[in-house]
């Protein structure tokens, strides 16, 4: 019987087993599949949210790597740590598509169909985050509940443009509080398609 190839739900689930299975289970910690970034316009595969953003971006044998310098540009926008599970068929290439701080695992399939990942790049922490891409996270109402603790928010700042607004946020927060903000607003949240 011919094994068939290797499909992202099947790395999907040897991800979740072996590599986030101790954050699934952690009342501190958000895992979520297929996260919004820039207003719905990229997502990443799996987010794990605890001190950190870790984003896990997954590519099978059967999938093309046509997306991913698109994808690079928007996870490394916002996400403190970006690892990329990558079948072997794709893995020369994928490697050399991304930034050197982005972890790398190499999906392997066995001879009876097992999927085995191994750990080619440690991920390191990525130091070039876009406050103004990270606060896109947030829906418009949490941006505005969150502007409310700087400045008085009033019809003339409801009636600003989504932009001008984010804006504003970006412009009253340091970086790393915006970081801690946008945590713990995803964090909240509870109609989420969580893992």
């Amino acid at each position: 019987m011919a094994i068939e190839k290797m499909l992202d739900k099947d790395i999907r689930q040897v991800v979740k087993k072996n590599v986030i299975r101790n954050h699934i289970h952690d009342p501190t910690t958000l895992v979520i599949e297929e996260l919004g970034l820039n207003f719905g316009r990229s997502r990443i595969d799996i987010a794990v949210i605890n001190g950190e953003i870790h984003g896990y971006e997954l590519k099978s044998d059967s999938d093309n790597l046509l997306r991913l310098p698109r994808q690079v540009e928007a996870y490394s926008a916002v996400m403190d740590k970006v690892t990329l599970v990558v079948g072997s068929t794709h893995a020369d290439k994928a490697i050399q598509l991304i930034p050197d701080w982005w972890g790398v695992k190499i999906a392997t399939q066995g001879s009876r169909g097992g999927i085995t990942l191994k750990t080619e790049r440690r991920t390191k922490r990525n130091k070039s985050i876009e406050p103004l891409e990270l606060i896109k996270l947030a829906w418009k109402d949490e941006v505005l509940e969150l502007l409310s603790q700087r400045i008085l928010v009033d019809w003339r700042i409801k009636k600003l443009k989504k932009q001008e607004i984010y804006q504003l946020v970006v412009d009253s927060f340091s970086h790393d509080e915006l970081r801690n903000h946008i945590r713990t607003i995803l964090k909240s949240r509870d109609d989420w398609r969580s893992v």
